[in-house]
């Protein structure tokens, strides 16, 4: 009975939306954050010695921020869809992938105001260590991709607040 009941019954595949992981959510907070200190916060690396402030109006406004925020949406959801699709194959390739994704991150350090590099380093990061997850060891590449991460997302944060 129950077979001639869902017998005409079809299933179809669900679409979901792309998710990106955790870490390149956490890479994306930290983007937005340097972005925002590095566009409308005054520092004293900036501005002189002891002087904090902020100057929204003159620094762009909503436009600029539409603009930064818009670059670090999309860079999140390409940097999701990268490693989405890495994590379908063996976790060496996939430790390989992880190494592109934060080389990339650290030659965008060229223009960091966009908030990419710690958006790529957060993927290379959150790759890297599925990677070691599923193989069960941290392949070189996969330690120089962290490595190499870090280094990024510690130098835009340094570069926001002094650049």
């Amino acid at each position: 009975m129950d077979a001639a009941m869902h017998a005409g019954t079809t299933t179809r595949p669900t679409r979901t939306f792309l998710v990106p992981d955790a870490a390149t959510i956490a890479g994306s907070v930290v983007a937005l954050g340097c972005t925002l200190v590095g566009q409308y916060v005054d520092t004293p690396w900036k501005s002189g010695p002891g002087d904090w402030g902020i100057d929204f109006a003159g620094e762009g406004g909503w436009g600029a921020l539409a603009v930064l925020i818009a670059m670090i949406g999309v860079g999140a959801f390409l940097t999701g869809l990268a490693t989405a699709r890495a994590r379908a194959v063996g976790p060496e390739r996939a430790a390989r992938r992880s190494l592109v994704l934060a080389a990339l991150g650290f030659l965008t350090l060229v223009a960091f105001w966009t908030g990419l590099p710690a958006v790529l380093a957060g993927g290379a990061t959150g790759l890297a260590l599925d990677t070691r997850r599923r193989s069960g060891r941290t392949a070189a590449t996969a330690a120089v991709a962290i490595g190499l991460s870090v280094l990024t997302a510690a130098s835009a944060v340094y570069l926001a607040f002094t650049g």
